[in-house]
């Protein structure tokens, strides 16, 4: 293709377009990236960072830089029901005090565990893993605005400082969030649940240490009559969030300047003389919105431009960042001529079903919240707890706390973050994922995780894998070793994709060259001694075989990106 500026542009450089570069980049393919803002938006926004995630960013070499900016887990574990933050507390979850089995369920099933580092360090570390990279053009103050599909090309047009410029890609991607625009020029339409709140996000700095010292918690929902809402540790220290209800047909955030605010989380700390540094001012829209189609023509929707869900859940940013790794390896697959046009719809139907499922879940946890006093029940509950009559105010502290362990799924749900199967549900219509997360060597889930040890090194099965296929065969596995490697034979150049020439970096992990200490490895798999599996770049799996035959022309075809089977 001639003429292309860029082999894809990406709108938005939030943590989703920039994931979507960061990969992009890993399998050889150039991108730019436009961003109508100056920078990284310093107002925390979303702050959990889920198993799934946590497992990509080791996979982006990022982990580490995350979890340093992250919450203490002292913290991050525990969540809080008050009346007000210097009160005594109404009820708590510990997420490490639940039921032993699904702790050391959520323990065994990954080399990382959920965490939470607010968006704007998540985001600034992802940026940092981009420019290292040096494949990706990151492009801020600039707008786009207009993207035209030509059938064979896009071009996108972008305003920035005193300059028009038009820039020719084979591919665009919208990552601009749920208010952008991309997806409404595209005409593509959203479906689901109608609006459930509007949020006003008050992000400010304060010592509120007096109270948590001895009492930490990463949430704390206060139900109050003077300032109810919910406190977000941001970092465990000075950087919080508190969220509020209001109405945008009679207010704007403008009309909560400095001073207001100041005094509501006051009001909602409960106390009157506390040193309160706004920093900022933002407003959100609490719904369940999926795109009708991911796709339209040569741009896709990524983030929450494809997908809107309440936070009850936490599955916003982390939904987003595994459309990125999803969608960025099937683009480098089909950019490099190693695979149709036609994987790409691919996309659409492993990911839409995902977020369709995970806005299920979330409003799900939404509802239930109304059960302890949040939400639409605030004013009724807020004012028993204050009634005069002794009576009144103990039922319902009762209630409350008969009401908070039923909550448990809002914030323990690890078969949502790394339990769905790409082609389980897509035509059944019922959940992706089952109650409890069993792994398994299924096509179309992620590879389980465990530990094995390699050249004298303990390594999750997760740090096996390349930037392209990998295959895992029992120790008996030769014959599907050298089908394998008669297939990496058609590729001329097999290691370049560093080079950007498009030919998918692929390499054989067989069982014997890495130990299992407990033996379990084999079983876990589903491979056995003799069996195989192989491996997508997104860490999916693409094909299993207990045993048996080894055809090279199946491993050929899954290689040039056939999609798992239904």
């Amino acid at each position: 293709m001639t003429g292309i500026d860029a082999p894809v542009v990406i709108v938005g450089a939030g943590p989703v377009g920039l994931a979507t570069a960061l990969v992009l980049g890993r399998h050889g393919v150039r991108s730019v990236v436009f961003e109508q803002y100056g920078g990284i938006n310093p107002h925390p926004r979303a702050h959990v960072v889920n198993t799934r995630s946590m497992e990509l960013f080791r996979t982006w070499g990022i982990a580490d830089a995350v979890r340093a900016d992250a919450v203490d887990p002292a913290w991050a574990g525990t969540i809080l029901w008050k009346q007000t933050l210097a009160g005594e507390p109404l009820g708590r979850i510990g997420v490490g005090e639940g039921p032993e089995d699904q702790l050391l369920r959520r323990l065994h099933a990954s080399a990382e565990q959920l965490t939470s580092c607010a968006q704007d360090r998540v985001q600034q570390h992802l940026l940092d893993a981009v420019l290292t990279q040096g494949m990706a053009d990151v492009r801020y103050g600039t707008t786009v605005v207009e993207v035209t599909d030509h059938g064979d090309f896009v071009d996108v047009t972008v305003e920035g400082v005193g300059e028009r410029q038009i820039l020719r890609t084979c591919y665009a991607v919208a990552a601009d969030g749920a208010t952008g625009g991309m997806r409404d020029s595209l005409g593509i339409a959203t479906d689901g649940s109608p609006v459930l709140g509007h949020q006003l996000n008050i992000y400010f700095h304060a010592d509120l240490s007096p109270w948590t010292r001895q009492d930490p918690a990463l949430l704390i929902w206060l139900i109050n009559s003077a300032s109810p809402g919910l406190l977000i540790g941001m970092d465990g220290i000075r950087r919080w969030t508190f969220q509020r209800s209001f109405d945008p047909a009679v207010e704007s955030p403008q009309d909560y300047p400095p001073e207001r605010c100041a005094g509501i989380v006051r009001d909602a700390v409960g106390a009157g003389e506390l040193d309160v540094d706004i920093r900022s001012v933002g407003s959100w829209t609490m719904t369940a919105r999926t795109a009708e189609t991911y796709r339209s023509g040569r741009v896709f929707l990524v983030g929450d431009a494809a997908h809107q869900f309440p936070p009850t859940g936490g599955l916003g940013m982390n939904s987003g960042l595994a459309d990125a790794d999803n969608l960025g390896w099937k683009l480098a697959a089909v950019l490099g001529g190693y695979a149709s046009d036609t994987l790409l719809d691919s996309y659409e139907r492993e990911r839409r079903p995902v977020a369709v499922d995970n806005a299920r879940h979330s409003m799900a946890n939404a509802v239930r919240m109304a059960e302890v006093g949040t939400g639409p029940e605030t004013d009724g509950t807020a004012a028993r707890l204050a009634s005069p009559d002794p009576v009144v105010a103990a039922a319902e502290r009762r209630r409350i706390a008969a009401a908070i362990p039923a909550q448990r799924p809002h914030f323990d749900a690890l078969n949502q973050e790394i339990g769905y199967v790409y082609g389980a549900a897509r035509h059944a219509g019922a959940p992706l994922a089952a109650t409890e997360y069993t792994p398994a060597g299924t096509p179309g889930a992620r590879l389980p995780h465990a530990w094995v040890e390699r050249d004298g090194e303990r390594v999750s099965t997760h740090d096996l894998l390349v930037p392209g296929f990998t295959l895992i065969t029992g120790a008996g596995g030769t014959a599907w070793a050298d089908a394998f490697a008669e297939t990496a034979e058609t590729a001329a150049a097999a290691e370049t994709v560093e080079s950007g020439e498009g030919v998918p970096k692929r390499t054989v992990v067989i069982g014997r060259d890495v130990t299992s200490p407990d033996g379990q490895c084999p079983e876990l798999l589903g491979i056995g001694e003799e069996g195989a599996l192989l491996v997508r770049p997104d860490g999916h799996i693409a094909w299993h075989s207990a045993g048996g035959s080894s055809p090279a022309s199946a491993l050929a075809a899954l290689l040039h990106g056939a999609e798992p089977p239904a």
